[in-house]
């Protein structure tokens, strides 16, 4: 599992992540299929991730695991967009009399910084359940929620992310380069978050722990005895 310590240069010990940022970048440059086929890229790295393999996914157009990913971040676009576009129309109308210009600016930086705190539990929620799970703004919420640490640092790590993105700009032939090398991280990022912290590794072996005190204890097994249906018998080892 990478470490938070990680997440800006895990993907160099994969020998051939020059290739594979390479060709997955230069997909990029096809209108709305590159960025879903870097959706699903990611969350394949992320699902490789979270198995313990620190490698980038193939390059290639993985737009099944992809297009779920893109549905519903145009559903939260969307859906933090509105109240800013009534603030606006309120302002057009009513400007003079209320300060709804500022309100919208207000709400609007809230709105993109709430919007990169969601994305990485957006993001593992479609991994793990698919579209509908990702609909569940109550849950994703909640799970964000139950490690607010470790959501406001994945958070800012996604800004960091997109700014490294957006630096490629600069030099314009390197931006979808930058644009994957960021995504990468994004991966890197879910698959961090997502990992469970000490506290719920804990509780996942109490139940197991709690069977053993409060149940049948199980027979004890001297060594060189195997069981049978009749009880426990000696075997003889070679």
């Amino acid at each position: 599992m990478v470490r938070l310590t990680e997440l800006f240069h895990w993907m160099f010990e994969d020998e051939r992540w020059r290739y594979k940022i390479l060709f997955q970048g230069l997909l990029l440059l096809v209108p709305v299929v590159g960025l879903i086929a870097l959706l699903g890229w990611m969350m394949i790295i992320c699902d490789s991730l979270r198995a313990g393999r620190q490698d980038l996914a193939p390059a290639g157009l993985h737009l099944r695991r992809g297009v779920r990913l893109f549905a519903i971040g145009i559903v939260y676009w969307v859906g933090l967009g509105l109240p800013y576009t009534v603030l606006r129309a309120l302002d057009a109308r009513w400007g003079d009399v209320l300060p709804f210009g500022m309100a919208a600016q207000v709400y609007n930086d809230l709105a993109l910084f709430l919007f990169a705190l969601l994305i990485v539990p957006v993001f593992v929620a479609v991994d793990r359940g698919g579209f509908l799970a990702g609909l569940r703004a109550d849950r994703v919420a909640s799970a964000a929620a139950s490690r607010p640490l470790r959501t406001l640092v994945a958070g800012l790590l996604v800004i960091v992310a997109v700014a490294i993105g957006i630096l490629g700009f600069a030099v314009i032939v390197a931006a979808p380069f930058t644009i994957t090398y960021g995504a990468a991280i994004v991966a890197g990022v879910a698959a961090w978050w997502s990992r469970p912290s000490a506290d719920e590794e804990e509780g996942e072996g109490e139940p197991e722990a709690t069977a053993a005190a409060g149940g049948v204890p199980a027979p004890f097994r001297p060594p060189d005895l195997e069981p049978t249906t009749g009880g426990w018998t000696p075997t003889v080892r070679p």
